[in-house]
């Protein structure tokens, strides 16, 4: 059988070696490896971000894919680096909350801010909280601390773990290693202080959690919430506010109806969106992550 692929996430742009190292560490540990990039242009030290993109996307590549994800403010700390084994893929990152999202894909409350036994500290790097779960480990998944250096680049650097651990662990996993090999099992994972927006009678409030190349403002409420109160592209009374203004109705294209100004969608993350028609809403509007947006259906 065809060995998984390994699947790259950074923010480290292109414009450095950075993701071509990551690249030459993996082949070289595992010349028959085949390794895709998801994207490197996740925002400098947003681990929101990261989750975000990395929990919408994971869904689109095969069973047992080897995710390597690397958004980490906090490299050289003592944060620890893991490796999360679910049911469909498994994920080696720094536990920083990059992968809160992934686990509420078994445990829709994981990392919520109301969710009992969550103490939010601050994040290194990083405007946004992270929060301890004492609670157990989400169900059907299995983590472990990468604790053994036999798996890592001989040579350590103390501000590139992307490529002196992260990446040699995900190439020997493709390889075939096993992940007990690998460390000590984890019984917790840390989790982003992300809220979870719930439907207020025919009210949603939430906010944007990134604005993409185009200059969309994608939100952190889904399809389903809006579904929930009415708030469909069928519903002409239908309003989204953001930043001042009220986009009357929801669109289904970028293009719908036809003319100029900002449309609200449901887009391709299966997330409400906020786009200008052939512009950048997040320039026009002067706003990016965490600026509140209220649906609302009549």
């Amino acid at each position: 059988m065809t060995a998984p692929p390994i699947v790259l996430l950074t923010d480290f742009g292109l414009s450095d070696a950075y993701v071509g190292m990551m690249r030459g560490v993996i082949h070289g540990i595992n010349p028959a490896a085949h390794v895709i990039d998801l994207t490197h242009g996740i925002g400098p030290q947003d681990v929101r971000h990261g989750a975000v993109v990395l929990a919408d996307s994971c869904r689109y590549f095969p069973t047992g894919s080897v995710f390597v994800a690397v958004v980490d403010p906090g490299v050289g700390t003592d944060r620890a680096a893991i490796l999360l084994e679910t049911p469909d893929a498994r994920f080696v990152a720094p536990d920083n909350g990059l992968l809160t999202l992934v686990c509420r894909q078994y445990v829709p409350s994981f990392g919520d801010t109301k969710q009992p036994g969550l103490a939010a500290v601050p994040a290194v790097g990083s405007a946004s909280s992270v929060a301890r779960p004492n609670a157990p480990f989400p169900n059907h998944c299995r983590a472990w601390r990468l604790t053994n250096p036999d798996y890592w680049q001989h040579r350590v650097s103390a501000t590139f773990h992307g490529r002196d651990v992260f990446a040699p662990v995900a190439a020997h996993l493709s390889a075939g290693a096993c992940a007990d090999a690998l460390g000590e099992p984890a019984p917790t994972i840390t989790a982003l202080s992300l809220p979870i927006p719930q439907p207020n009678g025919n009210t949603i409030r939430g906010q944007v959690i990134f604005a993409d190349a185009f200059g969309n403002l994608v939100t952190n409420i889904t399809a389903d919430l809006t579904d929930q109160i009415g708030a469909t592209a069928g519903n002409p009374n239908a309003t989204v506010a953001i930043a001042g203004h009220t986009i009357t109705g929801l669109s289904r294209t970028f293009h719908d109806p036809p003319g100029h100004g900002l449309r609200a969608l449901i887009g391709s993350h299966g997330r409400l969106e906020i786009a200008l028609v052939d512009g950048s809403a997040s320039a026009t509007l002067g706003v990016g992550s965490g600026a509140p947006v209220v649906a609302t259906a009549c």
